[in-house]
């Protein structure tokens, strides 16, 4: 909320500070800065944010873009990623001069998950609730697409899936079941998350 009120960046002492340093940040989604498919417009519901502040988020996010221009010569608000975790990956990007790599991406390489695909039948996989953010790069995704170049069916157990998912089949999913059985809200389906995701 008070990123409307920032006047001037001066980041000078960040290059002597990370002398020697490479940083790496990790981000699961590749929204831009601001904009519809920004961090305020995507996330700021999902945290409780109404219309009204959310384009006030909207706004600040692209005035704090507009003074790292001018200041300090970047432009980076269009960026994958930029608008992971509020903007965090926007100012990895411009404050820190980090590279921002898809989290999944970096555990699977990390974890040498193509070497372990090879000889298996199946990979089960799964999140909280698949849904159009999942496409943008997330768990069930990235595992997928892995395993579709190796031909390696890939089974996605959910707690809950949002309708008209069919291009995350593109993306090499097999199959997606929700765990969930009854249309109860999450406060009463987390009594029993274990015992429905065993069952399944």
């Amino acid at each position: 909320g008070t990123l409307k009120d920032i006047e001037h960046i001066d980041i000078s002492k960040t290059g002597e500070l990370l002398k020697g340093c490479t940083l790496t940040a990790m981000c699961d989604i590749d929204n831009p800065l601001y904009g519809t498919n920004g961090a305020a417009y995507i996330f700021g519901p999902q945290k409780g944010a109404d219309e009204k502040t959310v384009q006030e988020l909207d706004a600040g996010l692209r005035h704090i873009a507009e003074i790292v221009k001018k200041d300090l010569g970047i432009d980076k608000a269009d960026y994958p990623g930029a608008g992971a975790a509020g903007g965090m990956g926007y100012g990895m990007l411009c404050f820190l001069g980090a590279e921002l790599k898809p989290g999944i991406e970096t555990v699977l390489d990390a974890t040498d998950f193509d070497r372990k695909l090879k000889g298996t039948n199946f990979v089960f996989t799964g999140e909280g609730k698949i849904d159009s953010q999942s496409l943008r790069g997330k768990v069930v995704i990235g595992v997928a697409r892995r395993a579709k170049k190796a031909g390696v069916p890939v089974i996605a157990v959910v707690g809950d899936a949002e309708h008209g998912l069919d291009a995350v089949y593109d993306t090499g999913v097999t199959a997606v079941f929700s765990i969930n059985r009854l249309a109860v809200p999450f406060s009463e389906a987390k009594k029993t998350a274990e015992a429905d995701l065993s069952a399944t």
